[in-house]
């Protein structure tokens, strides 16, 4: 659950990456995101052993949990490749210095103008969702006159629901996700009859902070089972097949996830049995898209505590100096969390908080109900497993300037990310 160079030093503050992070901020100010480097090699590293049992594997990260250029510095030096979901998103991994052809281009409504960008930039493969993509990527294409080849995949809605939130359950069939099954072989023809267009694979993704690996075996078979009856019935090899991301990981001690070590050997294994099985042409590439489970736990963020407001026979608040515009998830999905206080780790957790934030909204509550040591006035407040879905999701609700993000690693920091500035508020705004 914490990053994994977490310990408490001699002063019985909370150090990360080799940094007392009570000095982080102090030099960094608060709300501040803190990203431990060393444990995002670890889970590139973890992710990466599927290719001792089945070398023909991708694992390509999923931008939308965190895209920021330093991350992708990272994780491109891990030999990782990339999915992104916007034209924003591939501007700054271009941005980081990385090819693009190790892009893969989802999304279930491009635009016009993403499909141009990412045309012009000849990226590795678009990731198909609807019929109706299919043409505006071969209009456009036609539009600009191109000459390169273009590589596809198609994503099916595969019929598959994984035990997770309603709003990220990806695989049902009412999924606004994806082909239909019995869409694909249409699509297929179409695709047959435009030169420049090469179909090398499917895709599926069936939803977020899943815990039961099981149905991800069903994914493999599924998409195996329908690459085949494509060869069988048009001839055409479906060379890669790509499985997507969402493994859960812990955000508080009642959470139970997967190892990732043994969750990415396993599919490995099946994928190789279940190809002798149905006996498929080719050994395809295998494709994993990891986000939430490379960075999240790297991650944390620092606060500020301000003003303590103890309700007789009810509740404390301990209220912070951010809330759910750096953290929107406990406010939209009811996310759970854990936290600590900094600067007093070793003292006894013997009084009960509801952490809120310092938002105009009754619903800006981050942690109801931790236990933590006796807090008070200008102590800093640690909440962990914030590096995915924080920044990425944050917003500048009543005008809040968005934090600053920093990297450790090996006693050094880095900053990766400056804190908005008031002029940053109204960059945009223009005067009538």
């Amino acid at each position: 659950m914490k990053p994994i160079t977490s310990k408490i030093n001699s002063t019985g503050h909370l150090e990360i990456g080799g940094l007392d992070v009570i000095e982080l901020a102090k030099k960094h100010g608060t709300s501040l995101y803190v990203m431990d480097v060393a444990t995002i090699r670890s889970m590139a590293n973890k992710y990466n052993t599927i290719k001792e049992i089945y070398p023909k594997t991708i694992i390509a990260y999923a931008s939308k949990a965190l895209s920021i250029t330093a991350l992708y510095q990272v994780l491109d030096e891990e030999g990782l490749f990339f999915d992104v979901v916007s034209d924003g998103e591939l501007f700054t991994l271009l941005n980081a210095g990385v090819s693009p052809q190790k892009v893969f281009f989802h999304g279930n409504n491009k635009t016009n103008a993403e499909i141009e960008f990412a045309l012009s930039k000849k990226i590795g493969c678009f990731m198909v969702d609807n019929l109706y993509e299919i043409e505006r990527l071969q209009k456009i294409y036609e539009r600009l006159d191109l000459r390169h080849k273009v590589e596809i995949m198609i994503r099916i809605t595969p019929e598959i629901e994984a035990h997770t939130h309603d709003f990220i359950a990806t695989g049902k069939r009412d999924s606004k996700f994806g082909i239909l099954k019995e869409e694909l072989l249409g699509a297929i023809d179409y695709i047959k009859t435009i030169p420049y267009i090469e179909c090398r694979g499917l895709h599926v993704h069936i939803g977020s902070q899943i815990f039961d690996i099981k149905p991800f075996d069903v994914v493999v078979e599924t998409l195996l089972d329908i690459s085949l009856d494509i060869y069988t019935r048009k001839q055409i090899l479906m060379k890669d097949i790509s499985i997507g991301g969402g493994i859960g990981i812990r955000y508080t001690e009642a959470d139970d996830p997967p190892d990732i070590e043994n969750f990415v050997q396993g599919i490995a294994k099946h994928l190789k049995s279940y190809l002798k099985k149905i006996n498929y042409p080719l050994e395809p590439t295998l494709i994993l898209e990891p986000g939430r489970s490379l960075v999240a736990n790297a991650g944390v963020t620092l606060y500020t505590v301000g003003n303590i407001k103890n309700i007789p026979e009810s509740k404390t608040y301990a209220i912070v100096d951010g809330g759910m515009a750096d953290n929107p998830r406990p406010i939209t999905y009811g996310a759970l969390y854990c936290a600590d206080i900094a600067n007093k780790m070793n003292e006894e957790k013997n009084k009960v908080y509801t952490i809120a934030g310092k938002f105009c909204e009754s619903g800006d509550v981050l942690i109801k109900d931790s236990a933590l040591p006796k807090i008070a006035d200008g102590d800093i407040l640690v909440v962990y497993v914030t590096g995915a879905y924080n920044y990425s999701m944050s917003s500048n609700y009543n005008r809040y300037r968005k934090p600053a993000m920093v990297f450790v690693e090996g006693g050094q920091d880095k900053l990766v990310l400056r804190r908005e500035s008031l002029s940053d508020i109204i960059r945009n705004d223009v005067k009538v």
